[in-house]
This record gives C-alpha cells, sequence and structure tokens, in this order.
C-alpha cells in the first residue's frame, strides 16, 4: 500500500523547517521510527523518523530545501507518481495535471540520489548534490578554505564531522585524487602533467560567498526575530558594575586541578551561575516573567539557568535546569557538555526549554560591558565580562593591583525599578567577592 510521509510538525508553533540532508535515497529499506532526514527549525537541526515501514520510492523535495508542515516527503511502496493510493480521484487528476510542474522533481527521484567519492580509501557522502555536514562543520570548511566534498566522512550516516574537517590535509587529499584521476589514462611514454592542489579549487568556489546577497539560515532568522521582538516590546535598563574577585581566582585555582582529574572544566561562570541562581532565591523579581494579558506576574519555584553559547551558525541558548539546587562542579560539567552539543549540533529542543533567566559571557572574548538583550519571557538578563587586573585601594587605604569582574544586568524595567535591580546587582557582587559567603547558600 502506498504511504505519503509528510513533514511533521517536531517544535512548538512550527510552520516550516529546511531540508538539511536526506538520510535515505530511493530504493532504500526503511522501518517505522528510522531516521530518514534532518530539518533545521529555528536553531535546532532534528532527524525525523518515520512513522512507515516500506521501501523508499520517491522523494519530493531535494536537500537544502524549505518545507512547511505538511509538505510530502517521502513515498513508500509507491509507483513513484507521489500519489497515495487512498486519494481521491479528484486528487490524482491535480497530480496529473501538475505533471510538468513536478517533472523536474521526478527525474532527481528516479535518479540515484547518493553519490560517492572516493579519496584514499575513504567514502564522502552526498544527497541530492549536498555533502552531509552540520552548519558548524561547513563553516568551518569555509574557514580553512577545504572542499567539503574531498573531506572523507567517518559520521554517522556518512555525515562530516568537526574532526574530520580539522584532521583532513588538502595537499594530501589533492595527491590521492591525482593518483585515482590520472592512472586509468596514463601514457607510459609521455607522462600526464601533475594537477594543481584541490584546496586552490576550494578557495575559487567559496570565496564569492563572500559578496553579494545570501539568504538568511532559519537559525539567522529566528535570531533576527526574537532579537527585534524583545528590544521592541521590552523597556530594558542596564546597570553597569564590576567586583574584585581576587578571593575567586585563588579558590579556583586551587580547585581547578582535581577538578580536571574528575574531568570537570572548572570556569569561572560555574562560579556566577551559581551566584545568580543564589540571588534569585533572595530577589524573586529576577526569576519571574510579566503575563501581560492577564496583568500578572508569574513567579518560578525553579531557578533555570540559560547559557548563551556562540557556534558558528548562531547563538544558542542551552539550559541548566534547577542551578539552585547543584553544585559549583555539577554545574560546571553540565556547561562543558551543554556548549559541545550545541557545537556538534547534537543539542536537544528540551535541552534549550524552561529557561527562567540568563548568562551571557562576553569575558571569553576579552569583552567588559555591554547591554545584552533579555532572552525569551524572562525580565533579566546578566552581562560576564572580563577578569582585568588594574588597580585598586585596599581597605588600609592602598594601592594595589586587584582583579575586578565586569557585569552588566539589563532588566526589565516593567517589574524590576532600578533600586531593586542594583540591590541584586550588589548582592551579586558579595558572592563572587569571596565564594565563601556561597557556602551559605547551598
Amino acid at each position: 500500500m502506498t504511504e505519503i510521509f509528510k513533514m511533521p510538525d517536531i517544535g512548538e508553533g512550527m510552520a516550516e523547517g529546511d531540508i538539511t540532508s536526506w538520510l535515505v535515497k530511493v530504493g532504500d529499506e526503511v522501518a517505522m521510527d528510522d531516521p530518514v532526514a534532518e530539518v533545521q527549525n529555528d536553531k535546532l537541526i532534528q532527524e525525523i523518523l518515520s512513522p512507515y515501514g516500506g521501501k523508499v520510492t520517491k522523494i519530493f523535495v531535494d536537500a537544502g530545501t524549505t518545507v512547511s508542515v505538511g509538505d510530502n516527503l517521502i513515498e513508500f511502496d509507491g509507483d513513484g507518481s507521489g500519489a497515495s493510493a487512498s486519494a481521491s480521484p479528484q486528487a490524482g487528476a491535480a497530480t496529473t495535471n501538475t505533471d510538468s510542474a513536478t517533472e523536474s522533481q521526478q527525474t532527481v527521484a528516479d535518479a540515484p540520489t547518493v553519490t560517492s567519492v572516493d579519496v584514499e580509501s575513504s567514502t564522502v557522502q552526498t544527497a541530492n548534490g549536498h555533502v552531509l555536514a552540520m552548519p558548524s562543520v561547513r563553516h568551518l570548511a569555509f574557514e580553512k578554505g577545504i572542499d567539503l566534498t574531498q573531506v572523507p566522512a567517518t559520521g554517522r550516516h556518512g555525515h562530516v564531522t568537526l574532526a574530520d574537517v580539522e584532521k583532513f590535509n588538502p595537499n594530501e587529499a589533492a595527491a590521492g585524487a591525482d593518483t585515482a584521476t590520472i592512472q586509468p589514462a596514463v601514457n607510459p611514454v609521455a607522462p600526464q602533467p601533475k594537477q594543481e592542489p584541490a584546496k586552490h579549487n576550494a578557495i575559487d568556489i567559496t570565496e564569492p560567498l563572500r559578496e553579494g546577497r545570501q539568504p538568511m539560515t532559519p537559525i539567522r532568522k529566528a535570531i533576527a526575530k526574537a532579537m527585534s521582538t524583545q528590544h521592541t516590546d521590552i523597556p530594558a535598563v542596564t546597570n553597569f558594575d564590576q567586583v574584585e574577585v581576587s578571593k575567586l581566582v585563588v579558590h579556583r585555582r586551587q580547585f581547578k586541578l582535581q577538578a580536571s582529574e574528575d574531568g570537570i572544566r572548572l570556569t569561572y561562570l560555574a562560579y556566577v551561575v551559581k551566584a545568580l541562581a543564589a540571588t534569585a532565591k533572595k530577589f524573586p523579581e529576577l526569576n519571574a516573567s510579566l503575563d501581560m494579558a492577564t496583568q500578572e506576574i508569574v513567579y518560578h519555584d525553579d531557578v533555570n539557568m540559560g547559557i548563551a553559547v556562540n557556534a558558528p551558525s548562531g547563538l544558542f541558548v542551552p539550559v541548566i535546569a534547577h542551578a539552585d539546587r547543584k553544585s559549583i562542579l555539577v554545574i560546571a560539567r553540565e556547561i562543558a557538555a551543554l556548549a559541545e552539543a550545541v557545537r556538534d549540533g547534537s543539542i536537544k529542543p528540551q535541552q534549550m526549554q524552561g529557561g527562567t533567566m540568563t548568562i551571557s559571557n562576553i569575558g571569553s572574548a576579552r569583552g567588559e560591558w555591554f547591554t545584552p538583550i533579555i532572552n525569551g519571557k524572562e525580565v533579566m538578563i546578566l552581562g560576564l565580562g572580563s577578569i582585568v587586573k588594574e588597580p585598586i585601594i585596599n581597605d588600609d587605604g592602598e594601592v594595589v593591583v586587584g582583579q575586578n569582574m565586569k557585569l552588566s544586568l539589563t532588566y526589565d524595567h516593567r517589574l524590576i525599578d532600578g533600586m531593586l535591580g542594583q540591590s541584586a546587582l550588589n548582592y551579586l557582587k558579595q558572592l563572587l567577592s569571596d565564594p565563601a559567603y556561597m557556602l551559605m547558600e547551598v
């Protein structure tokens, strides 16, 4: 029986998504719940699973196509016409009338949709002319001037991974490709001239992408929409401040090695997450939301801390749930795991939901003060800047070298007044100035 798999709704309010790659081709036998494609929607790339089992007889769209929820994706056990066995005569007539419009798609579906290029005994998989690779992998290859079709793929379903790109040597690949290409046609009397390295071809192909117009990716569209909405709808105020953290620096140095022995990278961000979670318990307005439709303030019992993570494809905000109940070491472990998931494209939708407050860390780029934009339905965001060695006056009136951490607290002025915002910031500074204070907040 012919079954047509249509584009499912894989996210809240999802209307459309991009088919980044197909994991199956025409002729493949697929079991129910097998992954058949990767779809990018807003900030996530997710595998979609087949609700049917059977043989793939038609793929309706190419990889790289934007499809709406309900659009046809795959035909199972059919004749390649794209018509369901249960379709009405009218539907069949409509299909016939649109044959000319879908002729090119039919040609693509009938042809083999997966090809391979052998490079030094490895295989690079492409689907409908697209190399299977996450956006972060494509960005890295672009920056390095590497042609992804030359990179041996070791990832699942023939995907090129970040590690594949990192270890790829264009010169070695070019030499291997030259040998494979020239050897069948070698004239023993007149040797063929040596080919140019493949990396030059890659640069010629990719460099024009830096000029002219390019369509926004779904991730960039989502970021642009969210930032515009938040900036327009929320009357935000930012308080800039700094805190001397020499004791925090010493504490981290003491425990950094011990943490690394347990496989944990102890960062200052983990301390700030713990301190801000404690501050939210003392100042619950920071961990609230505004429901303007009902004119109510919604106070959240849990402190779910969003951590802004930068990736080549855009900015993501994974969430550390119940941050107020976790130790600094547990928080540090979760930060590392979430950041890695963002950068390798494996982050899940549930890992980016439920945030009640957010930290954006510009200090990792040696930034100091800035005005971060409030995320989602939250009412504040903390901008974390660098720790800078500067002259300070100690309690004895002496000028000494101090270590100042820069802080930028942006808050929704509809709920948080300036006095409340600064009082919360002062309490946060107290916790960060001496980690011993945090022991009283566990």
